[in-house]
């Protein structure tokens, strides 16, 4: 999707929502058992929340069907139109915030990433690794700085977690384990650079789901302004029980492959 400009996709946002749509649900081929069922085949609608008829599946009638499918395009497109926007919207301010700041060798992960972890997450309540210019739209509720060094702080609730990458990287994700394991952390998310001879990432690797990327990350820098040519790839790791809502949203940017 490659909008001209934010009017053209709230416009479009606006339309679709008009026309209507459905969010979280799927067409499924089925045939009933037992001798009167027979070879016919049947449509089905499932949803993962309850639908009008107050159950979370609904049977479908032949001249529904191309109907329902339109719906079920529709919430796909408005969804992706809403992250759009949320980036636009958010990459402006940021970016009038950043070019005011002081230059420094820091990276930032550009704010429609963030807001792909919020979905999943549904809200981000600890940023261990940050800075006060990300804050403008990682937006966490408690963050930590170089000054205060998250290694040391607890850690609690959703997660977003981009650690510095280099020799330290493991205490980072080891720390992430531990608090998801103990149960302070409900939810995480890390983004890291992948390091396939590693300890630590073989360790995430065998025990939670990720996404590879489709293309390289650009982030900014102090300006707001996108590295041009990437060097590195990057992962993002789900620690979470939301699997399927991991692999819906991040499927929309990546590979998502889950632990054997």
């Amino acid at each position: 999707m490659k909008p001209k400009n934010l009017s053209a996709l709230k416009r479009e946002k606006e339309r679709i929502e008009k026309e209507g749509f459905l969010l979280g649900c799927r067409i499924v081929p089925y045939r009933p058992g037992g001798t009167a069922g027979g070879k016919n085949v049947y449509y089905q609608l499932r949803s993962a929340e309850p639908l009008d008829n107050g159950r979370c599946t609904r049977h479908l009638k032949t001249e529904e069907i191309g109907r329902y499918r339109q719906l079920i395009v529709n919430g796909k497109k408005l969804r992706q139109l809403k992250r759009h926007i949320a980036y636009l919207e958010s990459g402006k301010q940021c970016a009038r915030s950043i070019i005011t700041s002081s230059s420094s060798d820091e990276w930032y992960t550009p704010p429609v990433y963030i807001e792909l972890a919020r979905q999943v997450l549904g809200g981000i309540d600890l940023d261990p690794a940050s800075s006060a210019v990300a804050q403008q739209w990682i937006q966490a509720t408690t963050y930590y700085t170089l000054r205060n060094n998250g290694l040391e702080q607890p850690w609690e609730g959703h997660m977003w977690l981009n650690p510095p990458y280099g020799a330290q990287v493991h205490l980072w994700t080891g720390k992430a384990i531990q608090a998801y394991e103990r149960g302070t952390v409900h939810g995480a998310i890390l983004l890291v650079r992948p390091a396939p001879g590693s300890a630590w990432y073989q360790k995430l690797s065998g025990l939670y789901p990720c996404c590879i990327p489709h293309k390289r990350i650009r982030f900014m820098d102090a300006n707001g302004i996108e590295q041009k040519s990437p060097v590195h790839g990057n992962a993002f790791f789900y620690l979470g029980k939301e699997l399927q809502r991991f692999q819906e949203v991040f499927a929309e940017i990546g590979v998502v492959m889950r632990p054997f």
